[in-house]
């Protein structure tokens, strides 16, 4: 699939190898740092292109093609360091084991480095490569992609939190007594470090994948921290008070860089308590959700197995018109703010956190689409796309999830766009055959139709009442 090359290299003896993943970064990396500590060992890198991991997750274009620029970055910055990287293919994740394998025998590998990913089939994978290195070769697990790792926030029973507040006020707990510390940055090992043996099937070349957006995000190291650096300085004293308007860009854009680790949390969590700013707290919190739902991917694998944390998801009627789906995802729905972050989707590969939660509620409670396509579509589509987050924020707005909106809490998508973008500047900007328009007249959509619009596909007061009483019964099943 990916193409084969030979290495052509010496070996020696005694050899770290750090395995890079979801943290394509040579900074803030607990794991290559912890590979470089020996300085009297040689280190090597490698990374394993799998789709069958992709497919499984339903990552599309625009995600592979942000991985492959970030690992053509990786290769580079690791040039500069002398530290080879070897590129594997393998097609599923079963390989996996046994191609690391053999390239630890290969390079004489005495010790692999990695940072921990949570979703159960990634576990189920490391797993397998730590019993079939186990008696070759000493692995070293690290926490590098959560302020917190899963198993050090728990409840009183042992368990894992299902309530995002008690669980964040556990971790600011945690957070004030055990501060992240990040690495001092890797220092370059000798020349002769880049001489490793032939190696066969390696990638030699990295596939030529076309996004789908036609916009696509700078997410290297250099620019993303400067970007933080920015955002800090400038914009988190008001991220509370703009970050729920998609026409003010009040957010600080850092998800792409955060999806595939082109930038750590931790960096993030530092860079904005050293803003000094009280808002601060408010863009920290959403570094926590993000740990929050990690924490229950760790500790309720069902949730990346694509069940609902909750078992009423098995007694709401779904709705399976495909053509429904399609409407929705083709920004043919008939509500304006709806339309207006469909299409910024599908343009950028990237929608306003706001705007997901307006068009997630929409399609599984005014359209009950089953919350599934909802996330799948979201994967194929984000460039910021985050397992883990994606599939927590779709379970929480169908009211399936842990901590999950109530059953009776539905957006009303036009009450939403007339707080959230008043003067209608978001929805002018993505529906260009709407800004002829007064904003109060966009505003009255549902009475009064808007010409070259089309009308809206359901009613909204009925289709709120009708998933109200849906999840209801579902509820007492």
């Amino acid at each position: 699939m990916f193409g084969s090359a030979i290495v052509n290299l010496t070996v020696e003896k005694k050899m770290n190898l750090i395995w890079f993943r979801n943290d394509l970064r040579v900074n803030d990396n607990p794991a290559l740092s912890s590979a470089l500590e020996n300085k009297q060992r040689q280190v090597v890198a490698v990374y394993c292109l799998c789709a069958n991991q992709w497919a499984m997750h339903d990552m599309g274009n625009n995600q592979q093609w942000l991985v492959l620029q970030a690992l053509s970055q990786l290769k580079v910055a690791l040039a500069k360091l002398n530290i080879p990287l070897v590129i594997l293919e393998s097609e599923t994740f079963q390989q996996v084991p046994n191609r690391l394998s053999e390239l630890c025998g290969k390079l004489g590998v005495s010790d692999l480095f990695f940072n921990m990913e949570y979703p159960i089939y990634e576990r189920r994978r490391d797993k397998a490569v730590v019993e079939k290195l186990a008696d070759t070769v000493k692995c070293h697990r690290k926490v590098g992609q959560s302020l917190v790792a899963p198993w050090e926030i728990l409840n009183g029973d042992g368990g894992g939190y299902k309530v995002f507040s008690a669980y964040a006020r556990k971790v600011q707990v945690y957070l004030d007594h055990n501060p992240p510390i990040n690495p001092a940055p890797p220092t370059a090992r000798p020349a002769e470090n880049r001489q490793i043996p032939k190696i066969s099937g390696v990638v030699s070349q990295l596939p030529s994948i076309k996004p789908s957006a036609e916009v696509t995000p700078d997410i290297s190291e250099d620019f993303v921290n400067k970007q933080l650096q920015t955002f800090c300085r400038q914009q988190i004293g008001e991220y509370k008070a703009n970050r729920d308007f998609p026409a003010i860009q009040g957010t600080s854009e850092l998800s792409s860089a955060l999806a595939v680790g082109t930038l750590s949390v931790a960096r993030c969590y530092q860079t904005a308590l050293q803003a000094g700013y009280p808002a601060s707290s408010t863009w920290v919190n959403e570094l926590v959700w993000r740990d929050f739902y990690r924490s229950v991917m760790w500790n309720y694998p069902r949730v990346s197995q694509r069940q609902a944390f909750n078992s009423v998801d098995k007694f709401v009627p779904w709705n399976n018109d495909r053509q429904v789906l399609e409407d929705w995802q083709s920004a043919k729905t008939g509500i304006p703010i709806i339309d207006a972050a469909m299409r910024q989707l599908n343009t950028t590969g990237w929608m306003h956190n706001r705007l997901r939660m307006i068009v997630a509620s929409y399609l599984t409670k005014n359209l009950f689409v089953d919350w599934r396509h909802g996330e799948a579509y979201f994967a194929q589509q984000l460039f910021d796309f985050d397992f883990a987050s994606n599939n927590g924020g779709w379970q929480w707005s169908a009211s399936v999830g842990t901590d999950a909106a109530p059953y009776f809490r539905v957006f009303n998508p036009a009450a939403q766009q007339k707080k959230f973008d008043p003067q209608a500047e978001f929805i002018k900007a993505w529906l260009p055959e709407l800004k002829a328009y007064s904003s109060n007249a966009i505003h009255k959509f549902e009475t009064a139709p808007l010409e070259g619009y089309p009308r809206p596909q359901v009613d909204l007061k009925a289709t709120r009442k009708l998933a109200i009483e849906s999840f209801k019964r579902a509820n007492a099943a």
